[in-house]
């Protein structure tokens, strides 16, 4: 086995080993200091393989402070200009994220008629 062929292997094998850790995490969401750690431990893998976190996954926790999102417990979600925000409220860190595809498949249907 080449040194390709165990790269490919160790990288197969860390990104089930980040899912399970952040499937882990959600179940034990009401626990903070256990979903933390859990979370923190698949960024920790994810940037020693060089792998990406799924957007999915990533918009369910704190970039920041790892903490799990619970809405109205841990985080305020907003929408409006074209984004929603998340705002950590541990930390008080922000995300945005755009849904700019939602807007033109609006602009689209309001040209048509």
């Amino acid at each position: 086995m080449g040194w390709k062929e165990r790269k490919a292997v160790r990288k197969k094998v860390a990104s089930e080993r980040i899912k399970e850790l952040l499937k882990f995490s959600e179940l034990h969401k009401n626990d903070q200091i256990l979903s933390k750690n859990s979370i923190r431990t698949a960024v920790a893998i994810s940037r020693r393989h060089k792998i990406r976190i799924p957007s999915r996954s990533k918009r369910k926790f704190c970039k920041k402070c790892f903490t799990v999102f619970i809405p109205n417990k841990t985080v305020r979600i907003r929408t409006g200009k074209g984004k929603v925000t998340y705002t950590c409220l541990n930390c008080g860190h922000i995300k945005r994220i755009p849904y700019t595809k939602e807007k033109k498949i609006q602009n689209n249907a309001k040209k048509e008629s």
